[in-house]
């Protein structure tokens, strides 16, 4: 019997002894399988914007203003032409919220933004599509011409699947093309069109378009400035905002430039040949002794307010050297460039329009002649 417990024992361990010599060396004599690995969700992937503290999105806020939508420019646009129909900015307010260099250059391809009421972005409510090709039954304007603060008033009557209303570029031998974020219109309408910032021709485009085939009509009117520039020119063809507004001056030339005082704000305003503006409050009170300077022959020494200045700017070694005549009241004017500009047009005296440039900041601005001589 002791003998035949350990046969019987090793019997049964035979069959485990051959499938462990039959699995590879190193291994158990179980199959191996591959553990269950649960699935990650990824995580939320961040879009990258630029950084917060950009200085220009404190300044360009178009983007992020009520009533703003995005508008994608086409080759030719001018803000003028799209901010038709609108009086929320002006283009120069409308380039400065957008960060673009210039009002009448705008990047192709580029998205701006644009008060929704603009011409170029406005949509009216729709009927039901009208079955059929495109066509254009009547597309007219209310005026052939009008001044910039007026209304013109455009209707239509088409038929098609897709309707559109857009502003081209003044000039009928350039491209215009449906801007690419344009609303579609009704088939049937008017619409008021006021705002116009600009002289000269505007031009409308309607366009209709089913399945795939599209017919266009335009209109283009003269638009003429409401109120005139000082010395006709001013900022052509930009319109002024205001009428030029007559103030009380003194005007006196020097050999280097010329002093001018306006009564409203009593302000002497220093024009020197270097084309440069400086401008001072009038310190000068009755009682006040004149500068005691005499003048070579042929030539005066300033008194009262700008005798007063001129000393203190270095009287005949100052820039403007000696005055050449007495000084002279007149009757001016002062108009702004826009309301946003830099610039304001001024009347002089013997017809002659000036254009001063003062910038925020900066204790030298400019100046220079635009009308007389």
């Amino acid at each position: 019997m002791r003998r035949i417990l350990p046969l019987a024992t090793l019997l049964l361990l035979f069959p485990a002894l051959a499938l462990f010599a039959q699995t590879p060396t190193g291994t158990p004599g179980i199959l191996p399988v591959t553990p269950a690995v649960p699935f990650a969700q990824p995580a939320t992937p961040q879009v990258i914007t630029l950084p917060s503290n950009d200085a220009r999105a404190g300044v360009c806020t178009a983007p992020v203003l009520d009533g703003f939508v995005p508008y994608m420019v086409r080759a030719g646009d001018s803000l003028d032409a799209l901010l038709a129909g609108t009086r929320a900015v002006t283009p120069a307010q409308a380039a400065a919220l957008n960060c673009l260099d210039a009002t009448d250059v705008l990047p192709a391809g580029s998205v701006i933004f644009l008060p929704e009421d603009a011409i170029a972005v406005r949509g009216l409510p729709l009927p039901e599509d009208s079955a059929g090709g495109p066509r254009i039954r009547s597309f007219t304007a209310s005026d052939d011409a009008i001044l910039n603060d007026g209304t013109l008033t455009l209707d239509w009557r088409s038929g098609g699947g897709e309707i559109y209303l857009y502003p081209c570029p003044a000039d009928e031998s350039a491209p215009c093309s449906r801007p690419a974020l344009a609303q579609r219109t009704a088939a049937e309408g008017s619409l008021s069109v006021t705002g116009f910032h600009r002289s000269g021709p505007a031009r409308f485009r309607l366009e209709v378009v089913t399945d795939g085939e599209n017919v266009t009509d335009d209109v283009t009117v003269n638009v003429t400035c409401a109120q005139p520039w000082l010395g006709e020119q001013g900022a052509l063809p930009a319109c002024p905002e205001e009428p030029a507004l007559t103030v009380f001056a003194v005007y006196q030339p020097f050999e280097h430039g010329a002093l001018i005082w306006f009564g409203d704000t009593r302000q002497i305003y220093v024009l020197t040949d270097d084309s440069r503006l400086r401008v001072y409050q009038d310190s000068f009170v009755e009682g006040m002794a004149d500068p005691a300077d005499a003048a070579p022959e042929g030539l005066l020494t300033p008194v009262r307010g700008f005798g007063r200045l001129w000393a203190a700017l270095g009287g005949p070694d100052s820039p403007l050297g000696w005055a050449l005549a007495a000084e002279t009241g007149f009757d001016s004017a002062r108009q702004a460039g826009g309301r946003t500009s830099y610039t304001t047009y001024v009347q002089g005296t013997g017809g002659r329009v000036y254009a001063f440039t003062e910038i925020p900041g900066f204790d030298t601005g400019y100046w220079s002649l635009v009308a007389g001589e």
